[in-house]
């Protein structure tokens, strides 16, 4: 585990510090999170802690994976690119453990302004209507500890393939992963905001139905292996 917190700790540092990367996620952050604020409105008032909490539910786990989904490619597929991984793949440091840094890193990263978003949309929503906007308990344990683990999912799968597949295939992919979720998000967050109560069955339904995803990553995460990589380098 040392190794996958080097990993951590430089692959988190080199995107807290690339200004270009910094700027983009504050950008969507602020930008979502003032936005889907105005879909609040006065007439909503008797039932603000629900209303916010389900807007607030799908607007963490949408930005969560858009910016999971951004800052994937530049964690893992970059250095292919860049012909980095090949030094890495030289370092005692294991494939898991390579991995496992970097899905982390990708993971907080995009937690920290998901989450970010989400304070936002509650301190203009409270702005707007004169009042203190909260969402109940179960919507601030599932922006707390269930929305990381739902990006992991994501960064999870996508850092396994671009680890062992080739850039091509790694497209699809990619594609085939983020459309269908980001679009099916959306689509639940836009017409079920206001009318949707978050309960505790279904934060804890979706955090198992994560568990479950990262727990098969990290298992199959034994079958990457060096020559693979080095084959579906450019």
């Amino acid at each position: 585990m040392s190794e996958a917190r080097t990993v951590f700790r430089k692959e988190l540092r080199e995107l807290a510090f690339s200004r270009g990367t910094v700027a983009s996620g504050v950008l969507f952050a602020v930008v979502f999170g003032a936005m889907y604020s105005l879909r609040i409105t006065s007439n909503m008032a008797a039932t603000l802690d629900v209303s916010l909490g389900s807007l607030l539910f799908f607007l963490t786990t949408l930005l969560g994976v858009f910016m999971g989904y951004s800052f994937t490619a530049q964690v893992f597929l970059r250095e292919k690119t860049d012909g980095v991984v090949e030094t890495l793949l030289c370092s005692p440091a294991s494939l898991r453990g390579l991995w496992l840094g970097k899905t982390l890193a990708v993971t907080v990263f995009a937690h920290v302004l998901a989450a970010a978003s989400g304070v936002l949309t509650a301190l203009v929503t409270s702005a707007r209507l004169g009042t203190v906007a909260v969402p109940n308990v179960s919507v601030i344990a599932y922006l707390a500890c269930v929305v990381p683990l739902v990006i992991a999912c994501l960064v999870g799968a996508l850092g396994f393939a671009q680890l062992l597949l080739g850039m091509k295939e790694n497209r699809v992919i990619g594609l085939a992963l983020f459309i269908p979720i980001f679009a099916g998000l959306y689509g639940l967050g836009y017409s079920s905001t206001g009318t949707f109560v978050v309960t505790w069955v279904h934060v804890g339904l979706v955090a198992l139905g994560a568990a479950i995803v990262l727990a098969v990553l990290a298992w199959a995460s034994r079958f990457l292996d060096r020559e693979r990589i080095v084959t579906t380098l450019p």
